[in-house]
């Protein structure tokens, strides 16, 4: 395992603080000034490097498009994928002349993760590639109000201070991917990362969609079994699908004609980890934000994005647009239902909440589900 890590920013950016917190005694180094830098980085320095993917109130992080792209063409392996919650703090200059200005310098993404802030103090963001970018170039005298920056930035610093430690929304996280050209050698895991590409999920599921999902369940001998969905990504002609769990491979799902007639893409070796990213997440929900556990079934709206949970059953699933997601979602939810109601082994807290909804479930089937929705 490295002692290094690279990231955009450097270690006083958001992405550096996740991984200080994450990967203690690790040597941070700044890969350059834009998210974006890595993609052309990736060809001559190997990393590893770490990259925020998705805010549970952006969605996708727009300038990191590229890692999903990386994974289509086989240029890159996922060895670790997290979440951490964000906070910005908002920094101002002692005594500013500036304070009539209404521009608050910060990532694009702090538009949405910040939004209220936005509108209750009447700012208006000021967008840079980075939060030390937009600290920098409000010490070099660009005119704003002030910054929103990482936890440290601006504390103690002669000439400035912190205005307010509470500026993000509720419920604001980000998940970041830790990747490199090859897999991580010193992985002992059978925890992997599998991609998937197909047509757009719209309303229902298609037959061959219908049928790729069902596959997935059909050699499943207990439930901790199933891959899960994790992240559905927007694609102009596709979707792009991130699974975890046990490895799919696209023989034993479908053959080269099924593949090709349903112009479903399946990427075997996405990346390989050493925990769950479901099961950390539940753990930053029942430590940080405990709404997004509230009920048995729960769909998070951010600004521009989607997060439905089922806890009981591990799923968490992001995506970018409620209709697209949630058929899939109810998909898999009643497929999990299925293969209790047969005998398929279970954990004892999962067979009483399987008992729990069965007769509406006999009723109506996926219509069942009651998405209590946390904004």
């Amino acid at each position: 395992m490295s002692n290094y890590i690279y990231c955009p920013g450097g270690p006083n950016s958001q992405t550096g603080t996740a991984i200080s917190l994450r990967y203690q005694n690790t040597s941070i180094h700044s890969s350059g000034e834009k998210i974006t830098d890595v993609e052309s980085q990736l060809v001559t320095n190997p990393g590893p490097y770490v990259v925020p993917i998705w805010n549970s109130h952006q969605g996708e992080i727009p300038a990191a498009t590229y890692v999903w792209n990386l994974i289509e063409e086989s240029k890159v392996k996922i060895s670790d994928l997290w979440a951490k919650q964000i906070e910005f703090w908002f920094v101002r200059k002692t005594n500013s002349q500036h304070e009539n200005s209404n521009l608050v310098g910060s990532v694009p993404v702090a538009g949405t993760q910040c939004s209220n802030f936005f509108v209750i103090n009447n700012f208006t963001l000021q967008p840079y590639p980075l939060t030390t970018v937009a600290f920098d170039g409000y010490r070099n005298g660009d005119i704003l109000n002030g910054v929103l920056v990482a936890p440290g930035q601006g504390e103690n610093e002669d000439g400035y201070e912190v205005v307010s430690k509470e500026t993000a929304n509720q419920n604001n996280f980000t998940s970041f991917v830790k990747l490199a050209p090859t897999i991580d050698a010193q992985i002992q895991s059978d925890i992997f990362l599998t991609g998937v590409a197909m047509r757009p999920l719209k309303v229902f599921l298609g037959e061959a969609e219908q049928s790729f999902f069902d596959s997935i369940f059909n050699s499943a001998e207990k439930i901790e079994d199933i891959p899960k969905l994790i992240f559905v990504i927007k694609r102009t002609a596709k979707v792009g699908l991130l699974f975890e769990g046990q490895k799919i491979y696209s023989g034993d799902l479908l053959d080269a004609e099924e593949l090709d007639a349903s112009d479903i893409a399946i990427y075997e070796e996405a990346g390989k980890m050493t925990q769950l990213y479901s099961s950390e997440l539940k753990g930053l929900f029942e430590s940080t934000f405990t709404s997004l556990i509230s009920d048995d079934f729960i769909l998070h709206l951010g600004v521009n994005s989607c997060l439905f949970a089922c806890p009981i059953l591990g799923l968490y699933t992001h995506g970018y647009e409620v209709e697209t997601v949630e058929p899939v979602v109810r998909f898999y939810i009643n497929k999990f239902f299925e293969l209790i109601d047969a005998g398929v082994q279970c954990r004892a807290d999962q067979l009483a909440f399987f008992e729990r909804h069965k007769d509406s479930w006999n009723e109506k089937r996926s219509e069942f589900i009651e998405f209590k929705i946390i904004k």
